[in-house]
């Protein structure tokens, strides 16, 4: 090989662009690498409902206000931040725990990505038409606004599609909490003892194990409100019961998967592990 070549070869070598970590560390590198990318999904999550208010207010020039729903700003100038930042957490969902096909957390996740992104592409009505405005599909030229979706199978159609899967969504992620929670559970033949307990524990945390359910009861109460809110006609200020249901129910899912992100996923510590997860170390022996 010519000298040229070897010189090629070793500013490659040199560079490493791989990983630079020694090969005992690289494991814990890469668990970094992961949550980090999985944390992505919570803070989205909470940050996209403000992201909505604020960036509208800044577009508009003028003060703040909110829409009737979340799904209502893909026909607003958000609806790029919308789309993309719900099609973010789709992916991600759908690549969650893709390891572990046969989990039930991978499949919540695959329902709840698919879901998610029937709801990118499945727009919601358009909201705030004058009387008599032409509905999306039934006219040509397509009415402003229209998506290409719901030129194809009318406005109403799609709308109807739309809304099925946000309750499918809205289900996944109450599903995906409580499975964060059970997670926390341990089986009998693996309870934890602690210093001064009387009893083994049945949790590995029973902190995060409520918090979990919490927010997966929080989830399903945010989504019956929307249907109980709106038989009532409870509205508060701008906040139409189909927003706050919806802001609810993405903050509690963000909460729970930001925690179960930070201790599910994080690094195994230097005498952590063998005081709060002795049945991880058991369970490797036992046969699946």
């Amino acid at each position: 090989m010519s000298a040229l070549g070897e010189r090629v070869l070793d500013l490659l070598a040199r560079m490493h662009t791989h990983s630079r970590y020694p090969s005992d560390r690289r494991d814990e590198a890469y668990t970094r690498s992961y949550r980090a990318i999985r944390l992505v999904v919570g803070f989205l999550g909470i940050l996209l409902p403000i992201l909505f208010i604020i960036g509208e207010a800044y577009y508009l020039k003028g003060g703040v206000h909110v829409r009737g729903s979340l799904s209502a700003y893909y026909h607003t100038p958000m609806q790029d931040i919308f789309v993309g930042g719900l099609c973010v957490i789709g992916f991600l969902l759908a690549t969650y725990m893709a390891g572990e096909l046969k989990s039930w957390d991978f499949w919540a996740s695959l329902v709840a990505a698919v879901a998610v992104l029937g709801v990118v592409f499945f727009p919601t009505s358009r909201s705030g038409l004058p009387s008599g405005a032409p509905a999306c599909g039934n006219v040509e030229p397509a009415p402003p606004g229209c998506s290409f979706v719901e030129q194809a199978l009318g406005e109403s159609r799609t709308a109807v599609i739309h809304a099925a899967c946000a309750v499918v969504f809205i289900l996944g992620l109450a599903a995906m909490s409580f499975l964060f929670a059970s997670s926390e559970v341990l089986a009998g033949r693996k309870q934890s003892t602690g210093p001064g307990r009387a009893r083994p524990s049945r949790f590995r945390n029973a902190s995060l194990f409520w918090t979990h359910t919490t927010c997966a009861v929080v989830i399903l109460a945010a989504g019956a409100w929307v249907f109980v809110g709106k038989a009532l006609g409870v509205q508060i200020w701008e906040l139409t019961p189909l927003y706050v249901g919806e802001v609810a129910s993405v903050w509690a899912f963000g909460l729970s998967w930001l925690l179960a992100g930070f201790h599910l996923t994080a690094p195994a510590r230097p005498g952590i592990a063998a005081t709060q997860e002795p049945s991880l170390a058991a369970g490797a022996a036992v046969p699946g």
